[in-house]
């Protein structure tokens, strides 16, 4: 029996600091940072007007967002004097996409952590 216990207190301590985890993950989720959907990228593009340097080298510098709309990318032309907010409001878009797999990750540790506490205490009927 006091091994039970042991692995039993063990293993309450665990689901404590998923807890603790979660409370910081959903924090930052519901934190009024703003986001942009997509991701920012800096391209090198043709512009397609004829006689224009492009037509050889160097090509145009460009920065985009990118992003998945009903299965289809689409992409936006960023401004040379947006650039610096959008990329911080796309870098906060990665950043909640990251907290919603470790949210889903802390869960599904949570759940089989919770199963094997359930078996522990389980006992059978002779």
């Amino acid at each position: 029996m006091q091994k039970s216990t042991n692995s039993l207190t063990s293993r309450k301590q665990k689901i404590l600091e998923i807890e603790r985890q979660r409370k910081c993950l959903i924090r930052f989720l519901l934190s009024d940072c703003e986001v942009i959907e997509g991701s920012f990228i800096d391209v090198k593009v043709r512009c397609g007007r004829s006689g224009c340097h492009c037509e050889n080298e160097p090509l145009h510098p460009v920065t985009r967002l990118s992003w998945w709309d009903n299965g289809k990318l689409k992409n936006k032309i960023i401004r040379v004097a947006d650039r610096v907010w959008v990329k911080k409001l796309s870098d906060n878009y990665k950043k909640h996409r990251q907290a919603m797999r470790d949210l889903v990750r802390l869960n599904e540790k949570e759940k089989e952590i919770i199963k094997s506490v359930v078996k522990l205490k389980t006992r059978k009927y002779e």
